[in-house]
C-alpha cells in the first residue's frame, strides 16, 4: 500500500470514523465502504452445483443425470444465462439490506466486486457490451434517495470497463413482490418498464444487473422487453443473491 493511500485512510478514519455494518469493528479501506475485509471474504458463495443456464442450485442427482434444471429443459427463457454470487441469507442478506434500506451507498463497490466474482467464476465465454441495471420507479428512488441497481451498475462498470445503458426506465410503481402469489407477481411487473435508444443494444451481448433474484419474474420481464424491442444477442443476468427455493 502506498504512503498516500495509507495517509488518506488514516485521515478518513479520524474525520469520518465508521464501523463495519456486519461485525461493527473499526473499518479502514481504500474505497471508504463500511465493510471490513474479513466480513467481505466470509460471505457465503454458491457452490458449483448449479444449472448451467438458470444458475439455480441443483441437487446432486439432478445435476449428474440431467445437468440442467426443469425450467431450462423447457427452454422457455428470455435470457441466456443467470448467475448470483450466493444465497439470500446470513451476512449477505444483511449486507444487501444495509445497502438498500440503511443508506450505505459506499457498499456499492464491494458489492460490485461480488458481481464481478460471480461472472469470473461462471466460466461463461461472454463479452457484454453494455450493463443494464434493472431500474427502480422514481417514487421509490425518491424515498430511498438513490437507485441501488444504478449504483451497482456504475460500480461494476468501473471494474469491468463496460458502459452503463441508462435508457431503460421504470414507469409503473409496482408493489413489493414479497407476499404476492405468482399471478399477482406477473401482473405487478407487466409493462412496468419502457425502453428507448434500443438501437444502441443491437447485435450486442448485454449484462442485466439486479440485487436479489427471488422468483426471477422482474428480471425476466426486463429481458422479454429487450427481446421484443431490440436485436440484442445474448442476455446475461447477474444478481448479488438468490432466494433459495426447494427444487421439484
Amino acid at each position: 500500500m502506498s504512503p498516500g493511500i495509507l495517509l488518506k485512510q488514516i485521515l478518513q478514519a479520524l474525520i469520518f470514523p465508521q464501523a463495519c455494518v456486519l461485525c461493527e469493528k473499526w473499518v479502514l479501506n481504500r474505497d471508504f465502504s463500511p465493510l471490513c475485509q474479513t466480513c467481505l471474504l466470509s460471505l457465503e458463495e454458491h457452490n458449483q452445483r448449479i444449472c448451467y443456464y438458470y444458475g439455480r442450485e441443483l441437487p446432486g442427482i439432478i445435476l449428474e443425470t440431467q445437468g440442467i434444471c426443469p425450467t431450462c429443459r423447457a427452454r422457455d427463457l428470455s435470457f441466456d444465462f443467470a448467475r448470483s454470487y450466493g444465497p439470500y441469507a446470513g451476512n449477505l442478506q444483511k449486507l444487501i439490506w444495509n445497502f438498500k434500506f440503511e443508506g450505505h451507498r459506499r457498499l456499492a463497490d464491494p458489492l460490485a466486486l461480488l458481481l464481478e466474482r460471480s461472472l469470473s467464476k461462471s466460466g461463461l465465454q461472454v463479452h457484454p457490451a453494455s450493463i443494464v441495471p434493472v431500474p427502480a420507479h422514481p417514487s421509490r428512488k425518491k424515498r430511498r434517495g438513490f437507485d441501488q441497481t444504478v449504483l451497482l451498475g456504475r460500480a461494476l462498470s468501473s471494474r469491468l470497463g463496460i458502459p452503463v445503458f441508462r435508457s431503460l426506465r421504470r414507469v409503473k410503481a409496482t408493489r413489493p413482490q414479497p407476499g404476492l402469489n405468482l399471478q399477482e407477481r406477473l401482473e405487478n411487473v407487466r409493462q412496468a418498464s419502457r425502453l428507448s435508444a434500443a438501437e444502441r443494444l443491437a447485435q450486442r451481448d448485454v449484462l442485466i444487473v439486479d440485487d436479489v433474484w427471488t422468483t426471477g419474474i422482474t428480471a425476466t420481464e426486463v429481458c422479454r422487453l429487450l427481446r421484443r424491442e431490440t436485436s440484442v444477442e445474448r442476455i446475461i443476468v447477474v444478481t448479488l443473491a438468490r432466494v433459495s427455493r426447494r427444487h421439484p
